[in-house]
This record gives C-alpha cells, structure tokens and sequence, in this order.
C-alpha cells in the first residue's frame, strides 16, 4: 500500500467561497485535469483545519477571507481525476470573501468564475467538488430553517 500512495494519507480542506451576492467561487485547476474545482489544498503541521484552508485560499485566490463552517468531511483514495495517486482526508471549510480582487495562482489554477451553486452543479466538476457543492446547498437550507436566538 505504501508504494501505491508513496506521500500517505494527506490531510487537505477544500474551500467553498462564497461573495456578498451568494456566488460562489470555481476554478479550473491543473492537478484536476482542467476541471472546475473549489480551491484547496494541504493542511501544514501545526496548522489547524481553518487555519490551512485560509492559507491555501489566499495563495490560490488572493482574496481576503473570512471562516465560516467546516461544512463536509471525507475521504477520498485514488481519485482518477487527480493528477497522482493520493489518498486524501478532506474537510470542506465554507469562507466569505471579503473583497474582489481575485489574483489566481497561475501554477495552479487557469480560470475563474463566480457562480450560484445551482450553476456550478451543471458544470463539469471533479466529484469531490460536486459533492461538496450538494453539502453546501444542503447547509444552506439548514442554517436558514434554524430558529435564531
């Protein structure tokens, strides 16, 4: 098994980002085979969760960001539509950007856009973004039916 997934078991966050007008962010990403992604990557040793997903969202986006929820979790063990073998655990981490100034990083991502998440489940997405972008919907409709205090 070691030699199948030569760097372990990888802890990475995925990040949905969200703008004032509830768009969210997807980009194209290399190491997915040009599919549209959410932005994410490796959580650092002595990084929390929120922590790395913030790092990670501003060195691929450039946005500055505010956490919200950590909205999924999972597993995913070589994945065909990743560009190596890996075996991930993953927590999907919501954010609010703060502002517009998108500047991606070009060694890892090729285009944007900001979508509703209806739209971004039409588009041709990795699974695991898929799937996150369900649980985000999912969240949704549960913090809006949540009675406030």
């Amino acid at each position: 098994m070691e030699t199948q997934f030569p760097r372990g078991v990888e802890v990475i966050t995925g990040l949905i980002i969200r703008n004032k007008e509830g768009k969210i962010f997807l980009a194209t990403g290399k190491k997915w085979h040009n599919k549209w992604i959410i932005v994410g990557g490796h959580i650092e040793p002595g990084e929390t969760i929120l922590e790395g997903a913030l790092r990670e969202g501003k060195e691929e986006t450039g946005l500055d960001l505010k956490p919200v929820a950590i909205i999924n979790f999972g597993e995913m063990i070589g994945s065909p539509n990743f560009h190596r073998p890996a075996h991930f655990i993953y927590f999907d981490c919501l954010f609010e950007a703060e502002n517009n100034d998108v500047k991606i990083a070009d060694e890892e991502l090729t285009e944007h856009k900001w979508v509703t998440p209806e739209e971004a489940l039409t588009m041709i997405t990795n699974p695991s973004t898929h799937k996150a972008i369900e649980k985000y919907i999912e969240w949704l409709k549960l913090s809006t039916a949540l009675p406030r205090t």
